[in-house]
């Protein structure tokens, strides 16, 4: 079952005049340390992206600094929608659950990884995904 403490909040630092400032920090708001970031920009209205899974320990931190993402997680057994649109949340996604995700126009998703980018890691077939969920959360 997916928890219901997947939402992250971030520090908001400053003012209207200056701007602000958000904070990830290893201990504190970031539940892992983070070996991988990376960012998806400049996608079509509508894009769906996301698709797939991943197998062992990685464990991902998603943060909409521009626009508005939707995401959709799964985890075999529950599914739960969040609308990512402030630079002050962040989506946990455990390891083993499935995520689809929506950008609207000029959206800027932000993610922190756990672990290295590793192909193998990577489930895409969903009835592969709904095989190893199922057999995982049996056994």
């Amino acid at each position: 079952m997916l928890s219901d403490n997947l939402i992250i909040q971030f520090p908001k630092i400053g003012s209207e005049q200056q701007g602000y400032i958000s904070i990830a920090e290893v201990g504190k708001t970031c539940p892992f340390e983070i070996q991988r970031t990376y960012w998806i920009y400049d996608c079509p209205e509508f894009m769906k992206r996301g698709g797939h899974a991943h197998r062992h320990n990685l464990h991902q931190i998603l943060i909409c600094v521009a626009g508005q993402v939707e995401v959709a997680l799964f985890d075999g057994v529950e599914k739960k929608a969040f609308t990512l649109d402030n630079p002050t949340m962040g989506l946990y996604q455990p390891p083993l659950v499935w995520g689809d995700l929506i950008y609207q126009q000029n959206s800027v998703l932000l993610v922190l990884a756990s672990k290295l980018y590793a192909a193998e890691d990577y489930i895409r077939d969903y009835q592969e995904f709904l095989k190893i969920a199922h057999s995982v959360r049996e056994g």
